[in-house]
């Protein structure tokens, strides 16, 4: 173990305030309790008022205020932060520490398509097939409930935090995308030559080594709750830039990665921009535009929004189809495998799905979100203010200014696949062709943003 270290500039644990914030147990405690007591409240209140017309906190908290904070700030920025201060993980420490358990979760449930699963079927294929649902406070109190009650369960029959790595419905985004992120956990090699008594990996409740962090590129299903930084000073937090670790070679790439990024392009961004285009003036050339009015008509009293589900299954196999004609085509031509080949340069697609997703984030932000968290507020805590107004309407010119996010996604893509391209086969001399034809998903998506 290491009491202390010369740390690099790039080390935000080099500066007091940086230490104080993300590494202080006092100060990680106090900001861990206090997301558990809003966590609590907004749930309680849901049960309490039921009523959607009386009630904005509870959906305006977890739609407007803890779905966006990870998916659009924490995530692409400081990486997986909102775990570290997740209430379900705060208690779950806790359960652990007292139910005495030592069960061993079964092989078939440590399957990391589990959560993937979960965040795109019961998340987003509930949202598009019934989307007043979630407007209802009491729909989305049950619907958080029942992830807690399950979470709690795992915590206190399961030895590991395993939950956290498999279960939970944020867990495969969390470990895809915070590779975008510009901040690195890891250790300083010089002090680990030396180790024998690895008390980082002892103290990580996840199972992870944080001194392998660096040589796999992978910070694998790391939290950031950052209890190896304070088991040991030669753990680091480093600044590294947007996409650092995107640039490098992979040891342990997964697929269930780049599966990750393909399906919540085309569940999230792809499927929102054509909804989108379903109202402009071309949308009544769309065929499944015309397929679910044909099926609104025939089932006018169905809860079902055909127009969102018939988009979603557009958006998805048009995806699928350049990603399958893509990577075919491009194995071809490098003489790779292609199960190889989308392991290793599939990762490119990281920014396409959540940059591009960050422009409609920040329209929401002054069209919904920030109105709807602080009147959110005033009404469930009882404040002496008015209501707050949105701070846009959605049709102010300005906020076209948002759509950068979808070029900055398109050629971001584009430089990551040609750069990964270079990793996966360096003695290639057709690489410029395979990079065309995986090039097939991005240039795709900026046709849609260009209608």
């Amino acid at each position: 173990m290491v009491t202390w270290i010369k740390r690099d500039k790039n080390d935000i644990f080099a500066y007091s305030w940086g230490e104080k914030f993300f590494k202080n147990p006092k100060t990680l405690f106090v900001i861990r309790l206090s997301a558990l007591v809003l966590f609590a409240y907004a749930l309680l209140y849901g049960f309490i008022h039921p009523d959607p017309s009386k009630n904005h906190f509870t959906t305006a908290i977890f739609w407007s205020f803890f779905w966006p904070f990870f998916m659009f700030l924490s995530l692409p920025t400081l990486g997986a932060y909102f775990c570290s201060i997740c209430p379900l993980a705060f208690v779950g420490k806790k359960i652990k520490k007292r139910s005495g358990r030592a069960l061993k979760m079964p092989k078939w449930l440590k399957n990391p398509y589990i959560s993937l699963g979960v965040v795109l079927g019961v998340y987003w294929g509930l949202f598009y097939a019934f989307p007043s649902v979630f407007s209802q406070p009491v729909a989305v109190a049950l619907f958080y409930s029942f992830f807690t009650l399950l979470a709690f369960a795992f915590y206190f029959l399961f030895k590991n935090m395993d939950y956290c790595a498999y279960i939970c419905p944020i867990s495969a985004i969390r470990n895809a995308y915070s590779r975008i992120s510009f901040m690195w956990l890891g250790s300083y090699e010089s002090a680990c030559k030396e180790c024998h008594t690895y008390e980082c990996a002892k103290a990580c409740e996840f199972g992870q080594s944080p001194f392998n962090f660096n040589k796999n590129n992978s910070m694998g299903d790391c939290t950031l709750c950052m209890d190896c930084a304070n088991a040991c000073a030669a753990i680091h937090y480093k600044f590294i830039g947007f996409g650092g670790s995107l640039y490098k070679p992979i040891k342990k790439a997964r697929n269930v990665d780049v599966w990750t990024y393909i399906l919540l392009f085309a569940f999230m961004t792809l499927t929102m921009k054509l909804l989108a285009l379903n109202h402009t003036s071309i949308g009544k050339w769309f065929f499944w535009v015309w397929l679910s009015d044909w099926f609104k008509g025939k089932l006018p009293h169905s809860s079902l929004d055909f127009e969102a589900l018939f988009t979603l299954l557009v958006a998805l196999l048009f995806t699928l189809l350049l990603v399958k004609i893509g990577f075919e085509e491009a194995a071809r031509r490098l003489g790779m495998d292609k199960k190889e080949l989308f392991r290793q340069v599939g990762y490119a697609y990281a920014p396409l799905g959540l940059v591009a997703a960050i422009g409609v984030a920040c329209t929401k932000f002054f069209t919904h979100y920030f109105h709807s968290v602080i009147n959110g507020f005033i009404e469930a805590f009882h404040l002496p203010f008015s209501y707050i107004h949105p701070l846009a309407s959605p049709d102010a010119h300005w906020l076209k200014i948002f759509a950068i996010f979808d070029y900055i996604a398109v050629v971001w893509t584009l430089v990551l696949l040609y750069k990964r391209i270079k990793l996966a086969a360096p003695h290639s001399d057709r690489k410029f062709l395979a990079f065309l034809w995986l090039a097939l998903l991005p240039l795709g998506y900026l046709f849609v943003v260009l209608l």
